[in-house]
């Protein structure tokens, strides 16, 4: 009963910030009405910002991420894709693996280590290399469906990047969603 009446919430973190945001909006001199008008006028200020928010992602947002996402497509053509095996004396993905490679945006090692530091349970390590400079990346797929690539292009811009969709093309049953995007 409890995890349903307080929605698997377990700290009054949201509460206690809208009482200090009530506190300074309202001062200790202000009536009840002046408390009243100036909640809603931060109400209007959030709704408009909301709005500017929507249209800047309406206008930038969407055209640049499907423009992207297709040079990424693109530019998937020209890798290659092979699974990495456990190394001898390794029994899972858990335990680091001594990765390194130079030409790559953050190095396995470190994509490994942070997987690991978070908890985060590895299905594959893939590497992707490409046919004609041979620079090597490194896809992690997790076991939840979610991917993670050493480029870090689907975690600083949050759109799928080539090396994803290289696998996507070679992995006949690698789930793509629009929620990787």
């Amino acid at each position: 009963i409890s995890s349903t009446f307080t929605a698997g919430v377990r700290t009054t973190g949201r509460v206690e910030s809208e009482n200090r945001v009530n506190k300074i909006i309202g001062g200790p001199k202000k009536t009840l009405l002046q408390l009243f008008d100036g909640l809603n006028a931060r109400t209007d200020e959030q709704t408009e910002n909301d709005l500017i928010r929507q249209r800047q992602l309406r206008e930038y947002g969407g055209p640049y991420a499907n423009e992207k996402c297709r040079r990424e497509m693109e530019e998937s053509m020209f890798y290659v894709v092979e699974v990495v095996q456990l190394p001898s004396g390794v029994r899972d993905w858990q335990m680091i693996n001594v990765f390194e490679n130079d030409t790559v945006y953050i190095s396995a090692k470190w994509l490994m280590n942070l997987i690991r530091q978070r908890g985060l349970r590895v299905k594959h390590l893939i590497r992707v290399v490409h046919r004609t400079t041979a620079a090597a990346h490194y896809v992690v797929l997790l076991r939840d469906g979610r991917y993670l690539c050493d480029c870090c292009m689907d975690t600083n811009l949050g759109l799928t990047c080539r090396h994803y969709f290289a696998l996507w093309t070679t992995i006949h049953d690698l789930p793509f969603h629009l929620g990787l995007i």
